[in-house]
């Protein structure tokens, strides 16, 4: 279960980092080039942050997943 979550992550990983090197035509924030190179990195720290949290959401949803069958199953024995 763990290694899937983190295969899925490395794959959405390497996936923002080609956003990342995506020509500046295809981001506007107008003339200025530092201001333009600083929103790029500021809006992919923010996705990589986003993925790392959802990555963290889905295995404590696993492991809540796991706690209740383990109940249940204390249950019915």
């Amino acid at each position: 279960m763990t290694s899937q979550l983190i295969s899925r992550e490395s794959r959405q990983l390497n996936s923002l980092e080609s956003a990342k090197t995506a020509p500046s035509s295809e981001v506007n924030f107008g003339d200025d080039p530092y201001l333009s190179k600083v929103m790029r990195s500021y809006q992919a720290a923010q996705q990589v942050e986003y993925l790392h949290l959802q990555a963290e959401i889905e295995v404590l949803l696993q492991q809540l997943q796991t706690i209740k069958q383990q109940r249940l199953k204390k249950k019915t024995s």
